[in-house]
């Protein structure tokens, strides 16, 4: 049996600065994955929702917000498809420092987090609006693929 994790709380450490985190992420990640970047993040993004499984939408808000990936908010949703958005300041920032910032690790921990709480296969595509500053995430399950 896999052990999950419980997600740290912001209030529990010692903050970064966001510099540090982007240097990590917009940089040093995009030269060591080189083009199959994207693919391996959609992919360590389902794999970190996988040690920190979360049990509501709430939780899942609270999640982006204290891992500093941004402010996430649902803007429609139905049976089999959930659409995000995310935006603040930290995407604005990611977005100033490389423009082919891609938002792939939210979007595989997102697809991983609805599989969870409703049992089935889900898959999340992303779509950014640059000038904005606000990456889209649409999130669909497939509910005749039941896990």
């Amino acid at each position: 049996m896999e052990e999950t994790e419980t997600a740290p709380s912001i209030e529990n450490g010692p903050l970064i600065p966001a510099f540090g985190y982007e240097l990590i992420r917009e940089f040093l990640l995009e030269d060591l994955l080189g083009k199959e970047g994207p693919q391996l993040l959609y992919w360590a993004g389902k794999q970190l929702g996988r040690r920190f499984p979360l049990s509501t939408i709430d939780e899942t808000i609270a999640f982006f917000k204290d891992a500093g990936w941004g402010d996430l908010r649902i803007l429609k949703e139905s049976k089999d498809e959930i659409k995000w958005e995310l935006s603040g300041e930290l995407i604005q920032r990611r977005y100033a420092i490389n423009e082919q910032a891609n938002f792939q690790l939210e979007a595989g921990f997102l697809a991983y987090q609805l599989e969870n709480m409703k049992k089935a296969v889900s898959e999340t595509y992303e779509e950014q609006k640059k000038r904005a500053s606000i990456v889209y995430f649409t999130v669909k399950t497939d509910t005749k693929d039941m896990l």
